[in-house]
């Protein structure tokens, strides 16, 4: 659910903010010092901060007993406390926007946020890994997981022309995570 939401408010976002390119801007562009109408990315990236808390409460209860399920859902958790930062700290695209305060804040928070999920991604794998019925579930979630940190890795690096797209392929993976490791937490087993 906090990916579908998330999602559906940037897309709200994006439409409303002028100029927006969706090949070159990041997602933060929504809300940076300077946008008038910063209130759609807002509530989507606290919503999607408030569901993925949820969602940690809803693993804890799943998986909590064991030390990779304790550190999995303390890991998603955690990532969604670091989104909140990240909505409240505001991104400044001005050349050199790194270097202060706010957007430096910002970008750290955004990386630790990421960061978080691979760390949930690892947990993942762990905490399935001695049952041989979810051998498929835990390829799926090497597949995704190693994707996700390719992805995230390549972002940081790619052209600032493209880094739009890089953003949406990061996004993407990480929605698609999110969506499968909820599917397959609800489901009591999934055979393969």
């Amino acid at each position: 659910m906090a990916p579908i939401f998330a999602v559906a408010m940037f897309v709200v976002a994006a439409a409303r903010v002028q100029g927006y390119d969706h090949v070159s801007d990041t997602m933060s562009k929504l809300n940076a010092q300077g946008v008038a109408d910063q209130w759609p990315f807002t509530v989507g990236a606290a919503g999607y901060a408030v569901l993925m808390g949820f969602f940690a409460a809803g693993l804890r209860r799943r998986y909590g007993s064991s030390r990779p399920g304790r550190i999995l859902w303390m890991a998603i958790a955690a990532h969604a406390v670091l989104m909140i930062g990240v909505t409240g700290f505001r991104d400044d695209l001005r050349p050199g926007g790194f270097f202060t305060v706010e957007g430096a804040a910002h970008d750290v928070l955004a990386g630790l946020a990421f960061s978080a999920l691979v760390i949930a991604v690892v947990a993942t794998v762990a905490v399935t890994r001695h049952d041989q019925a979810l051998r498929t579930s835990r390829l799926a979630t090497i597949t995704l997981g190693a994707a996700m940190t390719v992805a995230g890795v390549a972002f940081l690096f790619i052209s600032p022309d493209i880094q739009g797209v890089a953003q949406r392929i990061l996004v993407g993976l990480t929605a698609t995570w999110i969506i499968f490791l909820a599917v397959r937490s609800i489901l009591p087993r999934l055979t393969g």
